[in-house]
């Protein structure tokens, strides 16, 4: 099981807060409903969750994949499907870098 981080800003930079807890979760639950509905079963999607952060929310994906490469791919393949859903909601999906330019990989 692989795991992948990715931010969903929003368009409106007044929908970010400093405090997490200050900001409704009201279009978490449909995002998460989106980004399973654009799910294919060669993604390897076993789990999603979406909650608030600073920068607006994030969408955690557990992957099921042979690699951290290939769990990243397989969730680019996917917001690649959804940006324009998730853009008609107000936010950007900021796709996470391939494996081999991350840091925190192999580390």
């Amino acid at each position: 099981m692989r795991i992948v981080s990715v931010t969903l800003r929003p368009h409106d930079d007044s929908r970010a807060h400093d405090d997490d807890s200050s900001r409704p979760m009201g279009i978490g639950p449909l995002l998460h409903d989106l980004l399973w509905a654009h799910a294919v079963p060669a993604a390897g999607l076993e789990h999603v969750r979406v909650r608030p952060v600073r920068a607006g929310l994030e969408a955690v994906f557990f992957v099921r994949a042979a690699s951290d490469a290939e769990a990243v791919t397989g969730v680019r393949h996917l917001l690649a499907r959804v940006r324009e859903p998730v853009a008609a909601h107000g936010y950007t999906v900021l796709l996470p870098r391939p494996a081999h330019l991350r840091a925190d990989f192999g580390a």
